[in-house]
């Protein structure tokens, strides 16, 4: 059955083509990225054709429910996807397809195999060079797939002679059976734009619910819709690694939950990184400095930095040598120490320190 949400994908009227926006918004402008995605939809979203109502009714009548649950899903990836689509001077409305893909639920898998946020097939997925292996599948990489989704759209796209809702219903249905209807209406003497086309269920409502979607988001201050906040700014960025490393290791070292660290690298397949690398992890922005001082201090430690000082009671010293991204308030969270006692059996008169500096601790 179809659902009104999510097209296949298993998770817990008139022709009014839009062309490409090479117009850039700066980020700056705008509090959240749904305000900055707003300004710029240029596409008409139809909203008094009756495909396109029902789903502008459905989820009203839920009041907006479901729609302020997606935006929440959507929170980590939004400004990042954003970001691409107007680098490549693609209509900022694209941003809307994982909702109705997947729900923004990065580990969604369709009954055919399709998988990620775009849900893209394993033979898409290799045409745009997506690795996909035992270890690790690129169609569930946040960066990596939308790069290929945008490349996938841009083509289809032009290959549907440069209108987007024929391309809309030829990334939901493909664009071999777009192509078949197109000829039989033409066969026939009939109008061959989107309304006219004899096309599968799913794909008739694909694309009327994106329309509403459009609708909906660019009209959601008037409307009273309290879509989740999502800043306009970055919330993850990436840090390399000298080598594989364990998921939930670099959680730890992230001090975040194991649970985020996943969504934000959905692409591994187990709790290894790749051992071939590329080695790197995708992370919340804010925890990239306290993830590389975790990681150095770590590495310290299996160097063994500890200078051993023979005193009557046999005790032992630590010196710690300062690494990148430390800070006294860190270092004293490592020892379980304070930055007051730092300070005072080293002599300082600030809390500056720097890199390569040996600290006792």
């Amino acid at each position: 059955m179809f659902s009104l949400f999510a097209c296949g994908a298993n998770v817990p009227a008139e022709t009014n083509p839009f062309t490409f926006n090479a117009m850039l918004v700066f980020p700056e402008a705008h509090k959240t990225v749904w305000d900055r995605m707003a300004t710029t939809f240029t596409l008409k979203a139809n909203q008094t054709n009756p495909r396109v109502q029902r789903f502008i009714k459905q989820y009203a009548r839920e009041d907006y429910y479901h729609l302020i649950k997606f935006s929440e899903q959507a929170r980590p990836y939004l400004f990042h996807i954003v970001q691409m689509l107007e680098e490549r001077g693609l209509p900022a409305e694209l941003a809307l397809l994982p909702i109705i893909e997947s729900e923004y639920y990065p580990f969604a898998t369709s009954k055919k195999g399709a998988m990620g946020i775009w849900q893209l097939a394993y033979q898409t997925g290799r045409a745009y060079g997506l690795r996909q292996d035992k270890w690790y599948d690129g169609r569930r990489d946040i960066e990596a797939a939308t790069k290929a989704a945008l490349d996938h759209l841009r083509d289809v796209y032009l290959e549907q002679k440069k209108d987007w809702l024929l391309t809309l219903a030829a990334y939901n249905a493909g664009s071999g059976r777009v192509a078949a209807a197109i000829k039989r209406n033409k066969s026939l003497g009939k109008p061959t734009d989107y309304w006219s086309l004899s096309l599968p269920q799913e794909t008739q409502y694909f694309v009327p619910k994106f329309l509403a979607l459009v609708y909906l988001i660019k009209n959601h201050h008037e409307l009273g819709i309290n879509l989740a906040d999502v800043p306009n700014k970055p919330y993850f960025d990436k840090v390399k690694l000298q080598k594989q490393i364990n998921l939930q290791q670099a959680a730890k070292l992230a001090e975040i939950d194991l649970k985020e660290l996943k969504h934000l690298n959905p692409a591994h397949n187990s709790n290894l990184t790749h051992p071939h690398g590329p080695h790197e992890l995708v992370l919340p922005i804010q925890k990239v400095a306290i993830f590389n001082a975790n990681l150095d201090n770590h590495n310290a430690i299996k160097r063994t930095t500890y200078t051993q000082i023979p005193t009557k009671s046999k005790t032992s010293k630590i010196v710690h040598t300062v690494n990148r991204g430390d800070t006294l308030h860190l270092i004293a969270a490592r020892y379980s120490t304070t930055i007051q006692q730092i300070m005072h059996k080293n002599n300082l008169t600030s809390d500056i320190i720097h890199r390569g500096q040996k600290l006792s601790i």
